[in-house]
């Protein structure tokens, strides 16, 4: 008889939650704590005018203070645009820093690729600089950030990072896009990416017209995996990346891990079909989701070395077991 999820799926079905399922968890700090000296991290060069930094891939923790992304920064002649800020008010400065070493020109312009706290709780440390910059994001991630996901977000991340991570007050879009907007920014042109739920059921995905560049937010992620929650869809996310590789960009920047070519697209479909195929093959075979594991694991063990690998395996298994289900009806 098929079992519709299992409750350890239902226990980490939220970021925090994987978080304590992992066993980190951080003490408030002391007032009287030495302050945690913050880390850097390096610029990279995508193009002449795109940067990004590399966010490491652990959970948020009092070392990194919230930072785990891939913030990018664009340049443009009327000032400099960022997207995914960081997971924090202290990476939100920290690119504000980072900044400061490629231009003099103010942060004009945010971009949050969805909702999850990880990529938006940034604005606060580059707003603290730029107050007039103008925060984008989609419509429905604006409605969750304004509402109770954005205040659960900004205390969670306050509390993993033992009162590291700097954060105030819950800072979400002045604006909303949809796709196929475009917003021009000086010489520069922003093609907003909607196609439907993938990730979450709001992310944009941001092109920088003139430079072939793609941030895919966490449509795409490379080297790591990461939750898809009651939002998401399975199939939503690999037709994303069909999208992707028609359209031919030149540079693929994730949400996570490297950027790259076509390949990281590539890599990151095929975990995800793999999985989803053998989940609906097992389902035909009324397994139910805990005993479809073993096989679904055998199916995408090439992906073993990714980090959160074995963390997620399970959410995954079991969401795509109800996304199958829901199909069937």
């Amino acid at each position: 008889m098929k079992r519709r999820f299992n409750m350890r799926a239902i226990t980490c079905a939220a970021f925090g939650a994987v978080v304590m399922c992992l066993g980190v968890w951080q003490p408030s700090r002391s007032a009287e704590a030495a302050p945690i000296a913050a880390p850097d991290y390096s610029l990279h060069r995508v193009t002449d005018k795109v940067y990004v930094i590399y966010g490491p891939f652990d959970v948020p923790n009092s070392e990194n203070r919230g930072f785990r992304n891939n913030p990018v920064i664009v340049l443009t002649s009327q000032g400099v645009v960022v997207f995914d800020p960081g997971g924090s008010a202290h990476a939100g400065e920290m690119v504000v820093r980072k900044i400061g070493t490629l231009s003099k020109d103010p942060v004009v312009a945010i971009f949050n690729s969805h909702a999850h706290g990880d990529h938006w709780l940034g604005n606060e440390g580059v707003k603290r600089t730029y107050p007039q910059a103008v925060i984008y994001g989609h419509p429905g991630m604006k409605a969750l950030v304004d509402g109770a996901e954005g205040e659960r977000w900004l205390a969670m991340i306050e509390r993993l990072t033992a009162g590291t991570a700097g954060g105030k007050k819950v800072t979400g879009p002045d604006k909303t896009l949809n796709n196929g907007d475009v917003i021009g920014i000086g010489d520069t042109s922003f093609r907003i990416h909607h196609t439907g739920p993938a990730h979450t059921d709001n992310d944009i995905m941001i092109e920088v017209v003139d430079q072939k560049v793609l941030f895919t937010g966490d449509v795409v992620r490379n080297g790591a995996l990461g939750l898809m929650e009651s939002d998401a869809s399975f199939k939503g996310n690999i037709a994303a990346m069909d999208w992707m590789a028609k359209k031919k960009f030149k540079h693929y920047i994730p949400g996570h891990g490297r950027a790259g070519g076509i390949e990281i697209v590539r890599a990151y479909r095929a975990y995800l079909d793999k999985l989803l195929t053998t989940v609906k093959k097992l389902y035909a075979e009324n397994l139910s989701d805990h005993e479809m594991k073993p096989a679904v694991l055998r199916a995408v063990s090439a992906y073993k070395d990714w980090a959160g690998f074995d963390e997620v395996l399970g959410p995954h298994v079991s969401r795509a077991y109800l996304e199958v289900e829901a199909a069937a009806f």
